[in-house]
C-alpha cells in the first residue's frame, strides 16, 4: 500500500512538473511574441522619429530639387551635368541623386532670384524695361553662379586636406611596406590605428580603397578610381608610380621612398613661394590703413602751424 502511494506521489510530482514546464514554455513563446511586436514597434516609432527628425531641407528641398531636375534635364548641357558630377565626387558627395539635387537647386535658385528681383524692379518703377530686365537677369546670373562657387570651394576644402597629409601618410605606408606588409595590408593598418592623425577625407578614401578590394575589385583600378575620386595632382602621381611599380616588378616601398621625398620638396618649396608672396600681398593694406594714420601723425601738426601761420598773416594785413 505505501508503494503505491509512493508511486502515486512521484507520478503526480512528474505530472506536476510536466505541466509547469509546459506552461513555462508557452509563457515564453508569449513573452517572445510580444517582445518581437514590441521591437517591430519601436523599429517604426524609430523611423518615422528619423524622418521627422531629418531637416527641412532633407525633407522638402531635396525632393523639390530633384523634381526639378527631372523636368528640366533635358535643356542642361552635358558639359555642365560632367562638371558638376566630377566636382560632387572630389568634394565627398559621390552618391547619385547628389548630382540631380545641386543641379534642382543651382535652377531653383537662378529662377528664384530673376522672379524676386524682376518683381522688385518692375513694382518700383525707376527703371526702364531694358535696365530692370538686365539688372534681373544679373541677379539670375548670380543665382547660377554661386551654387558652383560653394561645390568649388567645398572641392577645394577636400583636396587641401587631402594635400597636407599626403606626406606623412606616404612615410607610413613606408615603413609599414618595408617591414614586410603587403599594400592593402598596410593601408588597412594606417586606416584602422587610432593614434595615426590622418586627414578625414584621406581616410575615407582609403577605407573605400580597402572595401572595394575586399569585395573583389583589382587593386589598379580600385586606384585609379581613388585617384579620380580625389582629384589631387600629386595623389595621382603617387598611385601612378605604384601601378607602374606593380606591372615592373620593382620595389614599391623604394619607389614611394621617392615618392615621399619628393613630396616634402615640393611642400618645402610651396610655402618657401607662400612666405616669398607674403610682402607682395601686405602692401595694399599697408598703404590703405597704415600710411593714412602715419600722414596724418606727420603732417598734422606741420599743416596745423601753417594754417596758424597764415591766419596771423591774413590778420595783420587786414590790420
Amino acid at each position: 500500500m505505501q508503494l503505491i502511494l509512493i508511486l502515486l506521489c512521484l507520478l503526480g510530482t512528474i505530472a506536476f512538473l510536466l505541466m509547469g514546464i509546459k506552461a513555462n514554455q508557452e509563457d515564453e513563446q508569449v513573452q517572445a511574441r510580444i517582445s518581437a511586436l514590441s521591437r517591430r514597434e519601436t523599429k517604426k516609432h524609430t523611423s518615422r522619429q528619423k524622418q521627422l527628425e531629418n531637416s527641412f531641407s532633407h525633407r522638402v528641398l531635396f525632393p523639390f530639387a530633384q523634381m526639378i531636375f527631372d523636368k528640366t534635364q533635358s535643356i542642361i548641357p552635358l558639359s555642365s551635368k560632367s562638371w558638376v558630377k566630377s566636382k560632387l565626387i572630389q568634394a565627398g558627395y559621390q552618391k547619385a541623386r547628389y548630382q540631380k539635387v545641386f543641379l534642382g537647386i543651382q535652377l531653383l535658385c537662378t529662377v528664384v532670384l530673376f522672379g524676386v528681383f524682376f518683381s522688385l524692379i518692375s513694382m518700383v518703377g525707376k527703371f526702364s524695361g531694358g535696365v530692370g530686365v538686365a539688372v534681373a537677369i544679373a541677379f539670375g546670373l548670380a543665382g547660377y553662379g554661386i551654387p558652383m562657387l560653394w561645390l568649388t570651394q567645398q572641392a577645394q576644402k577636400r583636396q587641401n586636406g587631402i594635400q597636407k597629409s599626403l606626406a606623412d601618410f606616404l612615410d607610413l605606408l613606408v615603413i609599414c611596406m618595408e617591414a614586410g606588409l603587403g599594400l592593402d595590408v598596410a593601408i588597412n593598418k594606417i586606416t584602422s590605428l587610432k593614434s595615426v592623425k590622418t586627414s578625414a577625407y584621406l581616410q575615407e578614401e582609403l577605407n573605400r580603397y580597402t572595401r572595394d578590394v575586399g569585395l573583389g575589385r583589382s587593386r589598379k583600378d580600385a586606384l585609379l578610381d581613388m585617384a579620380e575620386r580625389t582629384g589631387v595632382d600629386d595623389f595621382n602621381a603617387i598611385i601612378n608610380a605604384i601601378i607602374q611599380s606593380y606591372e615592373m616588378g620593382t620595389s614599391v616601398a623604394h619607389t614611394l621612398r621617392v615618392q615621399s621625398d619628393s613630396l616634402r620638396v615640393k611642400r618645402l618649396t610651396q610655402a618657401e613661394e607662400t612666405a616669398n608672396k607674403i610682402p607682395v600681398k601686405m602692401v595694399i593694406p599697408i598703404y590703405i590703413f597704415l600710411f593714412p594714420a602715419i600722414f596724418v601723425c606727420i603732417f598734422g601738426p606741420i599743416g596745423m602751424v601753417m594754417l596758424e601761420a597764415v591766419k596771423q598773416i591774413l590778420s595783420s594785413r587786414g590790420a
